[in-house]
């Protein structure tokens, strides 16, 4: 059992699985298991979910405060993050503007974790009403904040250059839910228009319809970040699905979500997103599936590459999605602004764009 195996067996609802990993024990490698913890961005959930199981006191030495001190940790951080997110939505709430939080911030503000402490939080992402964005970033630069500047395309993906202050956690701003058809699966403006008000510590936030919720994090996770042919599946991502669709199971209509990936022809990605969750977690999918032979292909070839990772250095379509596929849609909105191709041509005189797609032909973003 892999340190990822182990981590899914833990997190997830199979007894049998959990049984395995349980009988595994004396053969685990800790270290492994932290580094891999750490890298899906769940090391602060691990001492509440063993405490759940009643196995943290079966841990080696050290290992029970260790785990206990990072999840405090981020608890600390966390409340940082919170205190700064009330102020900035109190300093748009002045000029009549509500964001809406998304993602992390979303999955925290409507407590589909019961310890916030579980929640790893890398940034806050706010969607703006296109026609406030060009407002509110010049609020957030008239009190402290600054823009990122390692991006030099930043200006034109689909959210401001990520912005803090203090050195502080990053603030990205959003215009739209993504670039290509992520903006067609689920517009920001009916986002927002769906959307509702709650207080959050003294100002007003917006908190998308689960509907809405459960769209964008499938979006974001299998086509939006970082790409959809994905053959290692974050258990993050899918720890949120199955917190978030028990949070709001009578609420969430699959109905709409189904349509919404027809809509786009991207059914197959939804599919296997949702057995991937099953696979790793034993969450059964929120609905009947009748697979498409395509689509039973896809999961064979996706089963093949996990087990023979060599084998994506020469498959065309995963060394597309990892390599191209974001860029390409990039590249497309660049080019509609006045002037775009001069960034184009600078930026393929930069050293990091290739040290970037070396990395991510060597390491693969979906790890």
């Amino acid at each position: 059992m892999t340190p990822k195996e182990f981590l899914a067996a833990c997190f997830g609802q199979d007894a049998a699985k959990l049984s395995k990993a349980r009988g595994s024990w004396a053969d685990i490698d800790w270290e492994e298991v932290i580094k891999t913890a750490r890298h899906e961005l769940l090391l602060p959930a691990v001492h509440k979910r063993f405490s759940d199981l009643g196995i943290v006191n079966q841990l080696p030495p050290d290992l029970p405060d260790f785990f206990l001190a990072v999840q405090e940790l981020n608890a600390e951080r966390n409340e940082a993050i919170f205190t700064e997110l009330a102020f900035v939505a109190q300093l748009l709430n002045q000029k009549g503007i509500e964001p809406v939080l998304l993602k992390g911030a979303a999955s925290c503000a409507v407590a589909i974790y019961q310890n916030p402490a579980a929640r790893y939080l890398w940034d806050v992402d706010l969607l703006i009403p296109e026609q406030q964005l060009s407002m509110a970033v010049d609020i957030l630069l008239a009190n402290g904040f600054t823009p990122s500047s390692t991006d030099r395309l930043g200006r034109f993906r689909h959210h401001y250059p990520p912005l803090q202050r203090n050195g502080s956690i990053f603030f990205e701003l959003h215009r739209s839910l993504g670039l290509g058809i992520c903006s067609s699966l689920l517009p920001a403006s009916e986002v927002v228009e769906r959307s509702v008000v709650i207080d959050f510590r003294g100002s007003r936030v917006r908190i998308p319809a689960p509907t809405d919720l459960m769209t964008h994090l499938i979006m974001h996770s299998q086509i939006r970040h970082p790409y959809q042919e994905r053959i290692w599946p974050p258990l993050r991502a899918m720890l949120d699905f199955v917190r978030l669709n028990r949070s709001f199971k009578d609420e969430i209509d699959w109905s709409t979500i189904c349509r919404r990936f027809r809509t786009v022809k991207q059914s197959g990605v939804l599919e296997l997103h949702l057995l991937d969750i099953h696979d790793a977690l034993g969450e059964p999918p929120p609905f009947p599936m009748h697979l498409t032979t395509l689509t039973k292909l896809r999961r064979l070839r996706r089963r093949v590459l996990s087990r023979v990772p060599a084998l994506r250095f020469i498959d065309p379509v995963y060394m597309y999605s990892v390599v191209l596929a974001a860029r390409l849609r990039l590249l497309r909105n660049v080019l509609t602004h006045k002037g775009g191709w001069q960034n184009i041509a600078i930026e393929l005189f930069s050293a990091g764009l290739y040290r970037r797609l070396a990395a991510d032909i060597k390491e693969g973003r979906g790890r």
